[in-house]
């Protein structure tokens, strides 16, 4: 779509929407519209009954698209809100901390893999484009022993490892779209590459069961782009918006059906391969259409994109795809069903749209491709995977209702009933193909919104946020009637919630600002004793110690899998993080990772620093919370090397610490700080 064009439907859009509303000063008409919720029956996802359905299905879509008021294309469719020998490790190999997954049982694609077996760590260099295979046992002797190249050009997302089988995967992005490349890793210092899988569209996310990964890609069909530039499809959409202006319903519906025959005309003449998902099992076998018998639509006209769900075994066999229609950019998965969640203000078109999620669930195994089962629609948005979790069948969400109905709608007047800010828990059960709410409590943190969440068997935790921090608690052991039990109130807040036992959770998030409310400079851990559900007590806090002018930010703060905690005993345990610490002085700069002990007794104390930045000059910044980087004047002129992951090694006597940048690999004692060796990626 050239600017002119894109203009020209903006500027139209927005003169309908402010007509309808009786203009942008918030008068009585605003107060009289109809706050819009989208029936979950209209989501329910069905079976292609053919190709030539599937380009009606497509043309439907585009002219729904084109028609919103809430119209926001892009050109290029959406952009996506990323040796020497053998190694065996030896039979004293310590035992090294795994990823830090959401469920028990199913992997995450990670930056690092552990094979504590062997004592062999698989860590992803993305400067190079390359897995490194390190021997790491004995810890001072640690080496690279194999590499794996995946091409400099390529985006690498992360990577599974199957330790029994010896298998390893890797989930990369390239110029064509999607790809997992498939090992044999028994020999370390050779890894055999034993096939390729590929999709169109780029990476959304992945989850290993067992010996079996599920991939979920993104693609965008562009069959129909030609009528961007079309001069009849563009001449009629603004004619629509004008007939809709003048409210001359009869001529508004003379263009729809003008443009559904342009673009019904344009997906009968398109390649399929250009309106369907795309799939390669061969290494440089080209992409082939999806067989159309494999794709499943909404009831409605919806989206412009379709995700591709694709579970194939570890080596590389038994692939099967489908895809769906879908602009879901959040997943979720237990051991049994994965969910995909899409907002409503990248999902619905209706104007006056109340805050809602769409949550679609897919049914998976051990063999086959995955299943639809159900749809459903909860009020409010979710802040990430943390907020939804399955139990005994079961989907429990936490969510936040803004203060507008429509978060692109330029009039600042809603529906009366869609204005209410606040909080929600809602359980979900299938129900005849169907996700139904069957238990839900609302009102809790109003005027505030979801900061973290986690849901530990029967138990929810829900942390809050505007200028404190509520931590509410939940009691979940009947999923039609969720009780919120109690809540305690803390400066600053949490933005992830790790269990460490049945009664103490770690958190970590931002420390409380000047006089106790918003956010200060640095992140801060805090231990809550849950014991007594009614009354969740804060035992401990701690910050990384900075200068007022410092800004310490960790990656864990928004990314659990770089939160990596070991337990020593029932009652204490080692836990290390990424840190930067930003500062206009050059001794005080710090890029790498800190340690903490942890004891449930209420001490939280830090153990060791480990420094990753490189000094001499450099002009990169350290992030900050909110993304930004803060400004190269106002911190030292250093190599910020921005620390990713780290492994902690543990025996009978000491404990060890691996901890990954993008430029080292560094091994110290994790008692005595003492470095052990470095490993610099060329």
């Amino acid at each position: 779509m050239n600017q002119q064009t894109m203009t020209i439907w903006a500027l139209v859009a927005a003169t309908t929407l402010l007509a309808a509303c009786g203009g942008s000063g918030g008068g009585e008409a605003g107060s009289e519209l109809i706050a819009k919720r989208t029936p979950s029956a209209q989501l329910q996802l069905k079976a292609v009954s053919s190709c030539a359905d599937w380009r009606g299905f497509a043309a439907e879509s585009f002219v729904e698209r084109a028609l919103s008021p809430v119209y926001y294309y892009a050109d290029g469719g959406p952009v996506p809100v990323a040796a020497e020998g053998d190694a065996t490790g030896g039979a004293s190999a310590p035992d090294f901390t795994d990823t830090n997954t959401q469920e028990v049982g199913v992997d995450e694609a990670d930056l690092i893999e552990t094979d504590s077996a062997r004592g062999i760590i698989y860590a992803l260099h993305r400067e190079t484009g390359s897995v490194r295979v390190i021997d790491a046992v004995p810890a001072a002797a640690s080496h690279e022993v194999g590499r794996i190249d995946l091409g400099a050009s390529a985006y690498l997302y992360g990577q599974y490892l199957d330790p029994v089988a010896q298998r390893l995967t890797t989930v990369v992005g390239d110029s064509v779209g999607t790809r997992l490349d498939f090992y044999d890793v028994s020999d370390a210092a050779q890894p055999a590459h034993l096939g390729q899988y590929r999709v169109d569209g780029y990476y959304l996310s992945s989850r290993r069961i067992g010996t079996r990964i599920h991939l979920i890609a993104s693609h965008y069909f562009t069959g129909l782009d030609a009528l961007y530039s079309s001069e009849a499809f563009n001449s009629g959409v603004n004619a629509w918006f004008e007939a809709e202006a003048a409210g001359d319903a009869e001529r508004a519906d003379e263009q729809r059906a003008e443009l559904l025959a342009l673009a019904q005309a344009e997906a009968n003449n398109a390649p399929l391969a250009e309106l369907v998902p795309n799939t390669a099992t061969a290494v440089d076998a080209p992409l082939t259409p999806m067989d159309c018998a494999a794709l499943y639509r909404p009831e409605v006209a919806t989206a412009m994109a379709t995700l591709t769900m694709t579970s194939i075994d570890m080596d590389g066999s038994n692939a099967a795809a489908i895809g769906a229609v879908n602009n879901a950019w959040m997943v979720y998965a237990s051991a049994d069903n994965v969910y995909l969640a899409q907002t409503s203000n990248g999902w619905f078109f209706a104007p006056f749209q109340v805050d809602q999620t769409s949550v679609h669930r897919f049914e998976i195994s051990d063999s086959g491709p995955a299943v639809p089962k159900g749809a459903g629609v909860v009020d409010g948005w979710l802040l990430n995977r943390y907020a939804m979790s399955e139990s005994d069948g079961h989907l429990r969400l936490a969510t936040s209702r803004s203060d507008s109905c429509n978060s692109v709608n330029p009039n600042e007047t809603c529906p009366a009933e869609a204005s209410v800010p606040t909080n929600d828990v809602t359980v979900l059960r299938l129900d005849d193909n169907a996700l139904t709410q069957v238990g839900h409590v609302t009102g809790f943190g109003n005027d505030e919104r979801v900061f973290s969440a986690r849901f530990v068997g029967d138990v929810g935790y829900v942390v809050t946020f505007r200028q404190i921090d509520p931590l509410f608690t939940f009691d979940l052991s009947d999923p039609t009637d969720p009780i919120l039990l109690g809540e305690v109130e803390i400066p600053g807040f949490s933005s992830y919630i790790h269990p460490i036992s049945d009664d103490v959770l770690l958190t970590i998030g931002r420390e409380g600002g000047e006089g106790g409310v918003g956010t200060g400079n640095a992140f801060q851990l805090q231990l809550f004793d849950v014991s007594d559900l009614t009354n969740p007590t804060r035992i401990a806090a701690a910050t990384p110690a900075i200068e007022p002018d410092d800004y310490a930010y960790s990656l864990a703060e928004y990314e659990p899998l770089a939160f990596t905690y070991a337990p020593a005993t029932d009652t204490t345990g080692l836990l290390s993080i990424p840190a930067q610490i930003g500062s206009p002085a050059e001794s005080r700069a710090f890029s790498g990772f800190i340690t903490w002990d942890i004891d449930t007794a209420g001490v939280i104390t830090e153990q060791l620093r480990v420094d990753h930045k490189q000094t001499g000059g450099g002009d990169a910044c350290p992030p900050v919370a909110d993304g930004s980087e803060g400004g190269c004047t106002s911190f030292a002129p250093v190599y910020y090397n921005a620390p990713l992951r780290s492994v902690i090694a543990t025996n009978a006597t000491s404990q060890t610490l691996y901890t990954l940048s993008d430029a080292f690999l560094i091994v110290t004692d994790a008692a005595t700080g003492s470095e052990l060796a470095t490993l610099e990626f060329e």
